[in-house]
Parts: C-alpha cells; structure tokens; sequence
C-alpha cells in the first residue's frame, strides 16, 4: 500500500536467507518498521497532493517526448499499440499489466552516472501512445530504476519517485525492497514496465534475462496481462559519444512495436507441482522466447516496408 507516513521512517535493511544483503533505500521510500517486504512510499504533504504532483510530473514528460517525437525525428512508426491501449483503458480490467522491452541495439543510457535524466527511451517509449492513457494514474506505469544512477541526491530521488520509478539495487536480487514494492502495485492491479535484463544491454541480441520477472509472475495474487515491446531508433537520439550530453540529436527513425499479450495461466498451471526455482526458470525462459520472436517479428516488418518504399 502507498501511504503518508506519520512516524520516522526506517531507510536500511539487511535481507536474504543469510541477512548479509544490506540495502539503504532512498527518500521519499521507506520500510515499514525496518521490514525489506515492506517497502512504502512517503507522500510528502499528503495523499491527494503527491499523486497531482505525480501524475504533472508524468504528463509533463509524456508531453515532451510526443512533442520530440512529432517534430523533432525523420519518422516514428509505432505499430500494433492498439491492443494494448484497449486492455490498459478497459474500464472493466481486473487484471495488472506488466511490460517489458527490448532494445533493438544499445541502450539508450550515457554510461556517465552523473547525468541520470539523459535517459530517454522510457519517456519516449509511452509519449507514442495517446493521451487517454493518461487521464488517470491507475493508466500511468511505474517502473523499475537503478537507484545508484536515479536517487543519487535528494531532487532527482524526489523527481523520479513522482515519476513513479522505484530505486533497485542492481545485483541485490529478485526479493529486494524494490522488486516487493513492484509485487505490491502489481497485487493493487497497476501497471508495471520492467526492463529484463537487469543491466545496460550493449550488444544487438538479447541476454539472459534475470529471475526478477519470473519472480513478479509466480508471486502476485492476479496473473498479469504480459505485453513485449520492442524498439529501434531510440539508441541514436542519446548516444554516448556526441559533442553535448545534454542535447539530443534530432531527425532518427524510430520504430516502437507492441507485442501480442503472453497468457501463462496454462503454464503455471502445468507447473504447481514444480519447485519454485525451476518455475521462475520456466516462466522466464517463455517470457525471452516472446522477446525473441517480438525481434524477428520485427525484422520482418522492416523488410516489408523496405520494399515498398
């Protein structure tokens, strides 16, 4: 549940089977009586006037990135995002929705620590869906983000968290306060985006995904909605070696693709049985083969523009 917090809040746990793993969580995230399951967020100033301020934060940025993406790229072509839009809108959802992507090369980060909000694939990647999406924070994403590169001074920590991403601790594990936060808004029947790999992807294939998703599919009360997406074009707007880091280049190509929903009701059903190692196995190993096949799919649609053009 995310709260306003009336007591002193409790900022570093220790967890896992031997309590060895320390995580320090930032502002405005606490625990909940120094309890790593518990990991809340405290609205400052109450309830009614954090979530306002979250959801300007979030269309504020939303805004910008379909601005940039209307006027400032050669072309972007988003493709199949219909489906989605219609599950995430059904007023009648009683499901979560959990997505997650892929880059078609590298990952739009700097790899320079010190200039964090020069990430754009995430903004960019929802400023292609329409505004309807965002009448409401139930329809906004929250997301995971590493906490050494968002939350490292009290204004960005305070920016990010309106923006609705949770610190994670890359290298702290699948049961880390930020991985039962995302379980939390999950259970709540939010939308949460993941990013698989866990880490800055540089190459132009996919890596082993990291247990975390399977984790978040096993665990939550209500089997998520699973959507892939995929992009190309992104990864030349922020580039790491340009003249200005704080400038994106303009005029790129950029192509998003929504993928078809993934249903593993069947599957986890085949596997009640089956310990829980050997599940998160499975469920993550369909979820990298979806991906896969999101990438040819992908590929081919670009064959087929290519002749037509």
């Amino acid at each position: 549940m995310v709260q306003t917090n009336t007591e002193v809040p409790s900022n570093e746990t220790s967890f896992g089977p031997d309590t060895k793993c320390i995580v320090k969580v930032p502002k405005p995230y606490y625990l909940e009586n120094n309890n790593p399951r518990r990991m809340l967020l405290n609205r400052v100033a109450g309830a009614r006037l954090w979530n306002l301020a979250s959801w300007c934060t979030s269309v504020s940025c939303v805004i910008i990135a379909k601005l940039f993406l209307n006027f400032c790229t050669k072309s972007a072509v988003v493709h199949n995002e219909e489906p989605f839009v219609r599950i995430l809108l059904d007023p009648n959802r009683t499901r979560p929705i959990l997505t997650d992507y892929m880059p078609c090369t590298t990952e739009v980060i700097m790899a320079r620590a010190d200039f964090p909000f020069l990430r754009v694939d995430d903004p960019l990647l929802w400023g292609s869906l329409p505004m309807s999406v965002y009448k409401s924070l139930r329809t906004i994403r929250w997301t995971l983000g590493a906490q050494e590169i968002c939350f490292t001074n009290p204004a960005l920590s305070y920016f990010f968290s309106l923006g609705r991403v949770v610190p994670t601790v890359r290298g702290a594990g699948i049961h880390q306060p930020a991985m039962n936060y995302a379980l939390d808004r999950l259970n709540d029947g939010e939308w949460v985006h993941i990013f698989p790999e866990g880490k800055v992807n540089q190459t132009a294939s996919l890596i082993r995904f990291k247990w975390g998703i399977g984790r978040l599919l096993m665990e939550t009360h209500n089997l998520p909605i699973v959507v892939p997406l995929w992009h190309k074009g992104l990864e030349d707007v922020m580039p790491e070696e340009r003249d200005n880091p704080f400038i994106p280049l303009i005029g790129k190509d950029i192509k998003i693709l929504f993928g078809d929903p993934i249903d593993l009701k069947e599957l986890l059903a085949e596997l009640q049985e089956v310990d829980e190692t050997t599940t998160r196995i499975r469920i993550t190993d369909i979820i990298f083969r979806a991906m896969d096949e999101l990438q040819r799919k992908a590929c081919a649609i670009e064959v087929e523009e290519s002749k037509t053009r």
